[in-house]
């Protein structure tokens, strides 16, 4: 059998992060989940994720800093946005900052499809999808 594509969601939303680990299981994705910023960072040293969800309003960090900091250590990781106040940030911010595209809270099954389709069989040189 082969072994399930995992997903990382840092979400400081307990509620938020509880639907993504359900859904992403659904479709047939193993989620791992916290709400912790520095425990996300010790995930992506310990762990090669297939693709990671940030929510960019968070307590303890800004989501841009977040995925700055997670593409340094993992440049190749497909990092998307996940938030309810997408608006707030520009797409040329987002991109800077290195995240692949965004996806707006809330998100239904067909938009999270469609985002781990593209996602997961991107090109190496593909353009982000804001």
């Amino acid at each position: 059998m082969a072994k399930k594509e995992t997903i990382l969601v840092v979400d400081n939303e307990s509620d938020q992060l509880e639907m993504m680990k359900e859904v992403l299981g659904r479709i047939g994705f193993e989620a791992t989940t916290t709400d912790n910023p520095k425990e996300a960072l010790q995930m992506v040293v310990n762990h090669a994720f297939s693709l990671i969800f940030i929510d960019l309003i968070m307590s303890e960090v800004d989501g841009t800093d977040l995925c700055e900091q997670i593409k340094r250590l993992r440049p190749g990781v497909c990092i998307y946005a996940f938030s309810g106040h997408a608006h707030l940030y520009s797409p040329e911010r987002l991109e800077r900052a290195g995240f692949d595209g965004a996806i707006v809270k809330p998100a239904t099954m067909e938009e999270i499809k469609a985002v781990l389709n593209r996602a997961l069989s991107r090109a190496s040189d593909s353009q982000p999808t804001f």
